[in-house]
């Protein structure tokens, strides 16, 4: 397909998406069900018509739709919308047979009081019939903060315990997800490309999890709504701002501080209608402190990191559509004395929107962005320059439809441009440099169909799910788009269902550093070279193809059940040439890759205790020096072949009812007094190559052949094992804990007390062995914190 072709393609696509936000439907009534509080969506809501005995559910942006029978008239039909623990709310409509209404829900919680205190609010232990949740693991704020972390909770913290995952390292480590390397990680914040979203220590995220809604984890095999990586996405939604009354919360710790506030601006309609706002800012400055605190860390120069997050955001909607405005900066900063100093600050901002149009059947969103990223290293044992930056905008415009209140169809598009600026000396003083800019459009289709049938007694029943999806990516520095199909299917039997997905997958953006190093503080960005030797493809992309399958099980109440295993193959990756020594070697090098694995995953949960365990085992590696006859196939350095993680949290006791008036009155903060949770990880060792010898290392580089040789002061050489990452290192086990207590006071105000232990045990984890001075770096030691948090 020529340019030209795609192009025209991609105008009729726009076409079509702005053509059928018009009137499609009719004898539809559809809407949005959301909190009257925060005008969050309620997920899985009931919408209910008593006169004809129909009724849909919300999905997971609120969203229903609901068919009418189809011969009702021209008349006034009563519909509810209904929430656990909110008021029933209703309607009363004039409907038109010929026309879609919309209609949406604003529901306030009532004063329920139970006799626990429940810790999450999904069902646990169900099978979701309706979803093809293979491969995707959602991820709540609630969660985040059950597990025990180093000073306040962090998303990065969590995500180390999830299936599938591996964090290399506490300091300087990198997260990769089922294979793939962080670069081929596509992290999103409301549809905004974050291009660094985890900090130098490792142990945290750039996002604060006060201001987030969920987070959806796509480790294989993710649909066609998502493009431009090869291995997974992770897709972060943030809630918003209060619509009733101002609230904050302050926290305080040895490793950071941070204040979060949110309101309304103005007051807000009775539809359901208002703007409201919420900022936040965390400080992190364990660099000063960690010398008092932790002396024994790092040998007694303690933990050299600081970062600072800012996040802004403004919503106003009308109690059906909504539009948000937000921004971003962040900074981060390494002072190691060896073997590098590094600092990068991001910062961006964009908008995004939702529109249910009035008498139309269709569901238009869209978002517009800009984010900029900037590093740079200075080695303390070489004198080399290094930097990458990058910057550009990416859009999304997306055309939903809900058919009998669980088909879906959807189409967009995902439009993007960015450029690159790198700069790299190598350790023989030779440098790769690229000043790049690249303009990237996908279009793609989706379409979930529910296949219904009955039980023997009569009961509806949803026995299979259907979905597939193709994206069409056009990159402007390749002869053609690529196409790339993919599917996810599930078949559900009582208590068991079986899923499988599978799909192509293609990206331009290549990291900066090789991913044969252990240790990368230094992240930098590169589009794919124009001339790549040994390529397997008739283009410069990174491309993969991924397979995955599983089935989940309903063995007791509270109690869910998952084992998947998976499959990717990387058909062409590239890599950078850190072994380049003289001027005419390429600076890339092209590889292929396969990986594979198995998870097997349980969660309990009630309302007061919190289990969640998984094992893992996986096999990755790379095949390089393609171009000879026997080429070598070797383990990434993140080949960890066993993975074990529990996580478990109890509650004790709960706040008790407000006497006032004779009268009972809810808590504004209604929560259990204590809290106990710990974390156990267990992984074997990674691979690495083994040293063999020394030898002083001579060069030619101040005065080329008329170095005299006598009297030069050579360098420390290495020589490696022929055999590319031939050895283990040592099991990797640690046990965390923390404990919580709440205070709750004059029914405004709640405080709480946090203590938590990091490695109770003290075990010397390796993270890598430092060849030059020949002695190991160990991950953290034991670090006990104290920490305090205030809510209004």
């Amino acid at each position: 397909m020529s340019k030209k072709s795609a192009f025209l393609l991609y105008i009729i696509f726009l076409t079509l998406a702005v053509l059928s936000s018009g009137k499609l439907s009719a004898q539809i009534i559809r809407g949005i069900v959301v909190d009257g509080s925060t005008r969050e969506p309620l997920v899985g809501a009931t919408i209910f018509v008593p006169k004809y005995k129909i009724g849909a559910y919300t999905n997971d942006q609120g969203i229903y739709s609901l068919k009418m029978p189809g011969d009702v008239g021209a008349e006034e039909v009563r519909v509810l919308g209904i929430y656990f623990g909110y008021d029933t709310a209703y309607e009363v409509v004039q409907y038109d047979p010929n026309g879609t209404i919309t209609l949406g829900f604003t529901l306030s919680e009532k004063m329920i009081f139970t006799d626990e205190v429940e810790i999450l609010g999904q069902k646990p232990g169900e099978i979701q019939k309706t979803e093809v949740d293979a491969g995707i693991t959602t991820i709540s704020p609630q969660e985040i903060n059950l597990l025990p972390s180093l000073g306040a909770p962090d998303l990065a913290q969590y995500l180390q315990v999830l299936p599938g995952v591996v964090f290399t390292g506490d300091q300087g480590g990198r997260l990769y997800i089922r294979g793939g390397t962080p670069i081929q990680n596509m992290v999103m914040l409301d549809g905004m490309i974050i291009y660094s979203p985890f900090h130098s220590i490792g142990l945290f995220s750039v996002f604060d999890p006060d201001y987030i809604r969920s987070i959806d984890v796509y480790s294989a095999a993710f649909p066609a709504q998502f493009g431009g990586r090869v291995s997974s996405v992770i897709d972060i939604n943030t809630r918003n701002g209060s619509f009733n009354g101002v609230k904050g919360k302050v926290n305080i710790n040895p490793f950071s501080s941070g204040i979060l506030l949110e309101g309304p601006l103005g007051k807000p309609s009775s539809q359901g209608g208002g703007v409201s706002f919420l900022v936040s800012a965390r400080n992190n400055y364990i660099d000063r402190t960690a010398k008092t605190f932790y002396p024994y860390v790092n040998d007694t120069t303690g933990l050299p990191y600081n970062f600072m997050d800012l996040y802004g955001k403004l919503t106003l909607t009308d109690g059906i559509n909504f539009a948000n405005v937000f921004g971003f900066r962040q900074t981060d900063n390494v002072n190691f004395e060896f073997p590098a100093n590094l600092g990068w600050e991001s910062y961006g901002g964009g908008a995004n929107f939702q529109l249910l149009p009035a008498g139309a059947g269709a569901i238009v969103s869209g978002s517009f962005a800009y984010s900029q990223y900037n590093t740079n290293l200075l080695s303390q044992s070489e004198n080399f320059p290094r930097r990458s930056g990058i910057k550009g905008f990416n859009g999304t415009l997306k055309v939903g439809y809900i058919f009998n209140s669980v088909d879906e169809f959807s189409f967009g598009m995902n439009f993007l441009g960015f450029g690159t600026d790198y700069l790299f000396t190598n350790s023989f003083g030779l440098v790769t440099q690229q000043q790049a800019s690249n303009t990237e459009a996908a279009m793609y289709a989706n379409y979930k169909k529910v296949v219904m049938t009955t039980t023997p007694g009569g009961k509806p029943y949803e026995r299979a799910v259907i979905e597939p999806s193709v994206r069409v990516h056009y990159y402007n520095n390749q002869a053609r788009p690529q196409l790339e199909p993919r599917i996810r299917l599930k078949l559900n039997f009582p208590r068991v269902s079986f899923s499988a997905a599978g799909g192509m997958y293609s990206q331009n953006l290549m990291a900066a550093v090789s991913d044969r190093d252990v240790v990368n503080l230094f992240q930098g960005f590169l589009s794919a070279p124009s001339s790549l030797p040994d390529r397997i493809k008739n283009t410069t992309l990174q491309t993969g193809w991924h397979a995955l399958g599983g089935v989940e099980m309903e063995l007791v109440p509270n109690l869910s059940t998952r084992v998947e295993a998976w499959m990717k193959d990387f058909t062409q990756l590239t890599n950078i040439n850190r072994d380049k020594i003289f001027p005419e070697d390429p600076n890339f090098i092209t590889e292929t890759g396969f990986a594979h694995g198995y998870d097997v995953i349980l969660k309990y949960q009630t309302r007061k205790v919190y289990f969640y365990t998984n094992y893992g085992w996986a096999k990755v590696w790379r095949t390089d020096r393609l171009q000879t006859a026997n080429p070598r196939i070797y383990p990434t350095v993140f080949d960890r072949r066993h993975t074990v993680n529990a996580v478990m949290a109890y509650r004790v006791g709960e706040f008790g009812m407000i006497e006032k008036d004779d009268y009972r009155v809810r808590p504004k903060f209604r929560d259990s007094p204590w809290e106990f949770s710990f974390r156990w990880t267990l992984g074997s060792g990674f691979p690495f190559t083994q040293t063999q010898g020394y030898f002083e290392k001579l060069d030619f580089r101040d005065n080329g052949a008329q170095t005299d040789l006598s009297t030069q002061n050579g360098s420390l050489g290495l020589i490696l094992s022929e055999e590319l990452n031939g050895g283990r290192l040592p099991y990797y086990h640690r046990l965390d804990l923390s404990a919580k207590r709440r205070w709750l006071l004059k029914n405004s105000v709640l405080l709480e007390l946090s203590a938590s232990v990091v490695n109770v045990y003290d075990r010397k984890n390796i993270f890598y062995f430092d060849r030059i001075r020949y002695e190991p770096v160990y991950q953290l030691p034991v670090i006990p914190s104290l920490g305090l948090t205030a809510k209004y």
